[in-house]
């Protein structure tokens, strides 16, 4: 019973990194092909990945706490954009206190890391990852609200399975 609850948590786990994975990679290497016109070369590999574990662990801790579930009786538009808004500031707070954690490493003291976030953070950068990450987080609550309109599971077979034979 236990195993069984841990193979379905792993495989949900697995399941949101690869769409992440996928997400972001889209947008960092589209990022890296438009720097590419001014020579400027940027490495997004490592990033795309440690993007795509974190918001797939917030996504999986956010859909386990009562906050997430709160519009549950609302049209599922309402859902999808709460949920969106909701994942994208868990996000934001998580990348916010690792910036923080770094900055404090460098520096010794909580102004000095504060101070070093100010300095190194360019609000046009913050405002186009927002944007960019908020559609892959409204993409993902979009299939997921199909995915349970259709039946848990449904989707995925929708794309995966054969089709069957006329």
């Amino acid at each position: 019973m236990v195993s069984e609850k841990i193979k379905e948590e792993f495989k949900k786990l697995g399941s949101l990194t690869l769409f992440f994975l996928v997400g972001f990679a889209y947008i960092l290497i589209t990022t890296k092909f438009l720097l590419a016109e001014y020579n400027i070369d940027i490495t997004v590999f490592s990033k795309v990945i440690i993007s795509a574990l974190v918001a797939a662990k917030v996504v999986a801790i956010m859909d386990a706490t009562p906050l997430i579930n709160r519009y549950n009786n609302s049209p599922r538009y309402i859902r999808v954009l709460y949920k969106s808004a909701i994942y994208l500031g868990a996000v934001f707070l998580i990348s916010f206190i690792e910036d923080i954690f770094h900055g404090y490493r460098q520096s010794g003291s909580l102004g000095g890391a504060i101070e070093i976030f100010i300095e190194t953070r360019h609000f046009y950068h913050f405002l186009a990852v927002t944007m960019a990450v908020s559609l892959v987080f409204i993409i993902h609550n979009i299939f997921h609200e199909i995915d349970n309109y259709l039946g848990g599971g449904k989707l995925a077979k929708l794309f995966f399975d054969k089709p069957e034979k006329f």
